[in-house]
């Protein structure tokens, strides 16, 4: 159908490993598996799976094994529906693309005939824009294999670009450095400014339990200060938050998501805990959401006072005395200690009041939430299409991307996941495309002077 096309050829939300399928790996590893330095994937998959894989084996049997050689190694690296709602599954799977991947880069120095294959593959599926984000196994304390890993990346995207597909590169910085890796990120762009135009944000991803929006925020500021001296080069902000937070309430869950968008993040990955009922929430686990640590239940007390009046107006009682005495209880308690709410019916209506909110408040900041339903229901512990967030996102004013997020190891393209929006939410393809819009007018860069177009 013509008008899905608007959707189906516009990818804002993947990663430039998760671009390799199966058959993309075996194909890379046919001549050199015995010489790949498999110990990351084997320890991994050994110490989530309590079983210790032979990926030498492996090749060989989905090489000269016939069928059942081949899903012996698809169920090794696909990340399927018995893997669900385990980040640590999703990343021991992700380990055999990463020892490939290394072998390419560091030992045969060919890693952009790598990129270039995810590019064409993508090509092939029509897609006429793309944004990739890449993530660096080098943190910024080795600045120049830092600078040198993201420049080639950047290089092969921008080669690559041309032939009716535009392909856009955004650098991905560890959670535990920001800054630091920042600096490195405008270093390269002050050394190379041809490939300004390619690089165009950066992105958080990879865990986010225990790094807070308050560990972002001198980036923030910084980014600010740069994109105003130098706008032609200007950056903007994509953020993984609400996708993984067993670890933390509800509340703050939300909390995360509404920070980030009002810090300036122009794009959010998943943000689930936006749109997934709470009731749903608390069911996935034993005792869900109802232990975090002190310093996040004194960071959620600040918020609800911040927000006490707006809070209010959406039917969400803000006690200011009894926070008060919370905090100075909690003021005598170190920052990693923890404290433990149970949910009531009660709470969990305010929960949905908070979602509310914070929705209401990303639509008129224009910030938009990049939904990914495969990756949502497996990695991202969704127990059901039913209940996926895009409903919620779907009923409310947000701005709303279908992204594939790793549609290789998730073996689900971007195609299919615009189908599968369609088919859950049964809205018609007119309906859906006329809700979304198109969604290259979210594509980064276009603040900049003399920024204009459909991406090309």
């Amino acid at each position: 159908m013509a008008h899905l096309d608007l959707l189906k050829g516009c990818e804002l939300h993947i990663h430039t490993g998760g671009g390799l399928y199966a058959d993309d790996l075996l194909e890379l590893g046919k001549d050199f598996y015995k010489e790949i330095n498999w110990e990351l994937f084997i320890k991994g998959f050994e110490e989530t799976f309590g079983v210790r894989p032979d990926p030498i084996e492996l090749y060989e049997d989905a090489l000269h094994g016939g069928e059942s050689g081949r899903q012996r190694f698809l169920h090794h690296y696909v990340y399927g529906h018995a893997d669900a709602g385990d980040f640590a599954r999703f990343q021991a799977k992700f380990n055999f693309l990463i020892c490939v991947y290394r072998h390419w880069r560091q030992e045969l120095q060919r890693e952009d005939e790598v990129l270039r294959q995810v590019v064409e593959r993508h090509r092939r599926e029509g897609i006429d824009y793309i944004e990739y984000r890449g993530m660096a196994s080098i943190g910024p304390d080795e600045p120049e294999a830092f600078i040198a890993y993201h420049r080639r990346h950047a290089q092969t995207l921008r080669n690559a670009s041309g032939n009716g597909m535009t392909a856009r590169y955004a650098i991905s910085l560890p959670r535990w450095a920001p800054l630091e890796s920042y600096n490195l990120v405008l270093q390269l762009l002050e050394e190379s400014p041809e490939l300004q135009s390619t690089i165009v944000g950066v992105d958080f991803c990879f865990f986010e339990e225990g790094y807070p929006p308050s560990t972002v925020k001198p980036f923030f500021e910084k980014l600010a200060q740069e994109n105003q001296q130098h706008p032609e080069r200007a950056l903007e902000v994509l953020y993984h938050v609400g996708e993984s937070f067993f670890d933390k309430s509800l509340e703050s869950a939300v909390r995360w998501c509404h920070d980030i968008a009002e810090m300036g993040a122009r794009r959010l990955g998943h943000a689930i805990a936006l749109g997934l009922d709470p009731t749903v929430a608390v069911a996935r686990r034993p005792h869900a959401h109802e232990t975090e640590l002190v310093s996040e239940r004194l960071a959620q007390i600040e918020y609800d006072v911040v927000h006490r009046d707006a809070l209010t107006a959406y039917g969400i009682p803000i006690r200011a005395s009894a926070l008060e005495r919370e905090w100075e209880q909690l003021q005598h308690r170190a920052p990693s200690d923890t404290v433990t709410r149970p949910y009531s019916p009660e709470r969990l209506h305010q929960v949905r009041r908070r979602q509310d909110y914070a929705l209401d408040c990303l639509t008129k900041l224009g910030t938009v939430i990049e939904t990914c339903p495969t990756s949502n229901l497996r990695i991202g512990g969704v127990p059901s299409p039913a209940h996926h967030p895009v409903h919620r996102f779907l009923r409310s004013g947000i701005n709303l991307a279908i992204g594939a997020d790793d549609p290789g190891i998730l073996n689900s393209p971007l195609s299919e996941e615009v189908d599968w929006v369609l088919d859950q939410t049964h809205l018609s393809a007119g309906e859906l495309v006329d809700r979304l819009g198109d969604p290259r007018r979210f594509r980064l860069g276009t603040h900049r002077p003399g920024a204009g177009g459909s991406g090309g």
